[in-house]
């Protein structure tokens, strides 16, 4: 028992080989997808044995009655330890009783607490995790000193104890090995979920106003279902063996119920004088944890992505897996033709009919004042804490935004551009950022003094946030109609259905081709500029007063980021909607904005409107910004560059 821990992130059999592991809901909810996994987990001629022997085994023990040759507690004296025989196939035991039926009847007993065992782990487990992983602060450190106390403590020693105190049964002897699983659950499902908090587009689904509940159902666990899957699967094998050892030791099932693990404790004290009592029941044991790691290893390279584990050999495996790569080839090329996206109209064509939106709430989660600025920031002064310490990267900003109108936030990298949106979003890395002084007020409200409820009703609402990078943005588990569904029916009291009509309808405003269809495509089926129109969709599909695009055009080319531009220029226009836009791109600030805010070292140094600033700039900063444009330099000359680096806090 002492030298088979349950398995954890640190066990060879979990964490050495892992591939880049996919998403299980993407599995599940695309055909294509649950094509290619039984296609490649069928083409695992381990793994198919392995599953074959467990659905055998479990089967047989399921229908016992019907198919073992006699009852478990049947006694044959005059066939005492006798070997196989025609009347007893594995021979009989000291007290003359069939082993194959005592196999087939005491696997019930050992599969059931098996089962048993992983299912409590998981359930006690997962929520711990998420919680944990998603929440941190004091959530994290309780929960992971609690684990850490757990781990302490020997397997054996461990599950001895909780069994003696519980008292000796089946269901005990499941609970008190359960208990030993769960640390080992815990942790791994905790550095999940932090890998995944990190994701651009749980950012995403904060900024469009999800509850953290939601974004840890719909965003995290999918997508970190995989690693976990794999892990019970290895697990049941772990399980199988602490049971039976348990069981060895006289705690579990009593007789005259039988079990694996007693199957051996009574073969044992025979073992010179009837050896097969021991092996066959052994036998069974080991096959089994044989079968549930062949089954986990087959779904890990079957759920994987990139994986360095070599295809099964034959010829005619190679020749399948060569004309899988066809296919996807072909496949993936396909979607690229059809996301070439089709010349946006001129000016002078008349605008598409703009979709009827959801009905709004009655109530505005922030109060309107009547008239005034749409957005007033003033003073805002955001801080962070690095090794106790606390370091200014944002001081004493102010600006304003009209609806209608559109302000640039420019500088370099560095400067304090995302962490003002972020700040004024209310999304910052907590507790290493906060806002310390200054206000933001937004339709005469101070979103600073918001809770977190009210502020989850402004975001994707009123206020609405595109990212740099569409790609990490959406969520590769979820397709892009989904996506948008989600954020509509966050905030709009509409049924899936209607949900789902405006979802298209939003991807057919951003001149997305064949939107209904589309819709029911994955991110990764879409190229950069397209998904950068989803990203635009979902962040519309409300309404929103004011849209925060942070640097939206920064990886598309020149062709792709002018329509995204006349894009959003053409729906700031129809929906009298108010835009700030974050860029280090002045030529890009020409194109779109009305007013340029200019950021350096986290302090605003110009604030101009966007002829002036580009005719008389004011401060030597601005001046070297555009120098440095690459539009301005003469061709075969060198780029002009401002020397040095941004200062630190």
């Amino acid at each position: 028992m002492t030298s088979l821990p349950p398995p954890g992130t640190d066990d060879p059999l979990v964490a050495a080989d892992l591939p880049d592991l996919g998403s299980v809901a993407e599995l599940a909810a695309s055909p294509a997808g649950a094509r290619r996994f039984w296609r490649a987990f069928l083409s695992d001629r381990w793994a198919l044995a392995g599953l074959t022997f467990l659905v055998v085994i479990t089967a047989a023990a399921v229908i016992a009655p019907l198919v073992a040759p006699g009852s478990p507690s049947a006694q044959d004296l005059l066939a005492i330890n006798a070997g196989p025989s025609l009347h007893h196939w594995l021979g009989t035991d000291d007290l003359g009783r069939d082993i194959l039926s005592r196999i087939i009847w005491g696997g019930r007993v050992s599969l059931r607490s098996t089962f048993e065992i992983v299912a409590l782990a998981i359930v006690v487990a997962l929520p711990l995790g998420l919680l944990a992983g998603f929440l941190r602060g004091w959530v994290d450190s309780v929960t992971m000193r609690v684990m850490d106390a757990l781990f302490s403590f020997p397997p054996l020693v461990l599950a001895l104890t909780v069994a003696a105190l519980l008292g000796a049964s089946i269901n005990n002897a499941a609970v008190a090995i359960a208990i030993v699983f769960v640390p080992s659950f815990v942790r791994l499902i905790r550095g999940e979920v932090i890998a995944v908090r990190e994701e651009a587009y749980v950012e995403s689904a904060q900024s469009l106003g999800a509850r953290p509940g939601r974004i840890m159902r719909t965003h995290v666990l999918p997508n970190v279902a995989s690693p976990i899957i794999i892990q019970v699967a290895l697990a049941l094998g772990f399980a199988l063996l602490a049971e039976a050892g348990l069981a060895f030791l006289g705690i579990g099932a009593q007789p005259p119920t039988p079990s694996w693990g007693d199957m051996l404790q009574e073969a044992y004290q025979f073992i010179f004088q009837a050896p097969l009592a021991l092996v066959f029941p052994g036998l069974a044991i080991m096959l089994t944890v044989l079968s549930f790691n062949a089954v986990a290893d087959g779904i890990r390279d079957s759920i994987g992505r990139g994986s360095t584990t070599a295809p099964p050999g034959g010829w005619r495996s190679r020749l399948r897996q060569r004309r899988r790569a066809h296919e996807t080839r072909a496949a993936a090329d396909g979607p690229e033709e059809a996301d070439r996206p089709p010349s946006l109209p001129s000016p002078s064509v008349p605008a598409r009919p703009v979709p009827t939106p959801a009905p709004a709430p009655v109530a505005a989660a922030v109060p309107s004042t009547g008239p005034g600025h749409l957005l007033d920031v003033d003073g805002l002064r955001v801080e962070f804490t690095i090794n106790g310490d606390s370091w200014p990267v944002v001081e004493d900003l102010s600006f304003s935004v009209d609806p209608g109108r559109t302000l640039g936030l420019v500088g370099e990298s560095g400067s304090g551009k995302t962490v003002s949106a972020l700040a004024i979003m209310g999304l910052l890395p907590r507790p290493v950022a906060r806002v310390t002084a200054g206000a933001v007020h937004f339709q005469g409200g101070n979103l600073l003094a918001l809770d977190a409820k009210a502020l989850r009703a402004v975001r994707g609402d009123q206020i609405a946030m595109i990212f740099q990078d569409p790609m990490t943005s959406l969520n590769p588990a979820f397709t892009v109609g989904n996506q948008i569904a989600e954020q509509v029916r966050a905030h709009r009291d509409v049924s899936r259905k209607e949900a789902n009509r405006i979802a298209v309808e939003m991807l057919d405003r951003v001149e997305i081709p064949g939107a209904a269809s589309r819709a029911a495509n994955y991110p990764h089926q879409f190229s950069g500029g397209m998904r950068q129109r989803v990203m635009i969709a979902m962040a519309l599909s409300c309404s929103p007063r004011l849209l925060i695009a942070d640097e939206p055009t920064t990886a598309l080319d020149v062709t792709t980021e002018a329509q995204i531009l006349d894009l959003l220029r053409s729906l700031s226009v129809e929906e009298s909607m108010a835009m700030i836009f974050v860029t280090h791109d002045l030529g890009v600030i020409a194109e779109i904005a009305d007013e340029v805010v200019v950021l350096y070292a986290g302090q605003k140094v110009e604030q101009a409107a966007v002829d002036r600033l580009f005719v008389r700039p004011r401060h030597p900063y601005t001046e070297a910004l555009l120098s440095s444009m690459p539009q301005a330099t003469p061709i075969g000359s060198a780029l002009p560059v401002i020397p040095g680096v941004v200062p630190r806090p």
